[in-house]
């Protein structure tokens, strides 16, 4: 666009960073560039000047209007080279023409932000930022789920969506959690437990997608068990006893390395 002629690198880089992560903070910026904070807030005026970009506490975000929420993107934010791996190696799962859910969460949207614009497939998702996605995918479907909107995680639950799901069916699920234990998969809280097991229950295969901090991390809701995963895909191998359980329940697990 016009409004980003004139841009130094750094800036440059800055909006490169938006455009993937929705969010990014001053000291994570300031940081990797060796530089200031100050620095870093003057980039920030300038592209809150030009249009490019939003001034929000800590960091700077994409306008009103764009993908995500300040809260999507700060999440996205948080280990996003190894979620950008992670989903470099679920895209050599997904063939042309294939029919995936997708579910919400940071690590499921970049999935679907890297599948490339020719591709040909249905994508059935609950999630907002993953709609919107399907907006420059021309050669592809996407298919929205109703339901309730829930601001933070910007998906729809509930029995609306839960409904639509029992006359859809997919070759692929790509499913995220908030910890993954030993004993199974966990979420942040019950009102997503009956739309994810839906998603779970309406494709053939089911791969779940979860960075190495998620391992033995806290949650407190039980989703299922690994008897249900096909494969789990992160981007360092899981500790000991996770693996074992892994193992043990036949799941093959992917870690995407660097070249991914």
């Amino acid at each position: 666009m016009s409004s980003a002629i004139g841009l130094n690198t750094r800036q440059g880089e800055i909006m490169n960073r938006l455009t993937r992560q929705g969010f990014v903070s001053i000291s994570e910026l300031a940081l990797s560039f060796s530089v200031s904070d100050m620095t870093i807030r003057r980039d920030a005026r300038e592209l809150s000047r030009r249009g490019l970009a939003r001034v929000v506490h800590g960091g700077i975000s994409l306008p009103n209007g764009s993908a995500h929420t300040a809260d999507f993107g700060e999440r996205a934010s948080r280990e996003s080279e190894g979620k950008e791996r992670i989903a470099r190696t679920c895209l050599g799962m997904i063939s042309q023409r294939e029919t995936i859910i997708v579910d919400a969460g940071t690590t499921c949207f970049e999935i679907v932000r890297q599948l490339p614009p020719d591709f040909r497939g249905t994508i059935i998702t609950h999630s907002a930022p993953v709609i919107q996605q399907g907006l420059r995918l021309e050669s592809a479907r996407t298919i929205s789920l109703g339901g309730e909107l829930l601001h933070d995680s910007q998906a729809f639950i509930g029995e609306m969506t839960v409904s639509a799901l029992e006359k859809l069916r997919a070759q692929k699920v790509f499913v995220g959690a908030a910890a993954v234990r030993p004993n199974g998969l966990y979420v942040d809280r019950d009102l997503e437990l009956s739309t994810k097991r839906a998603l779970i229950n309406s494709a053939d295969q089911v791969v779940v997608v979860a960075t190495v901090g998620k391992m033995n991390h806290s949650a407190v809701v039980h989703l299922m068990d690994f008897s249900l995963v096909d494969i789990l895909v992160t981007d360092a191998p899981p500790p000991a006893a996770i693996s074992a359980a892994l193992a043990d329940a036949g799941v093959t697990i992917l870690v995407a390395n660097h070249d991914a």
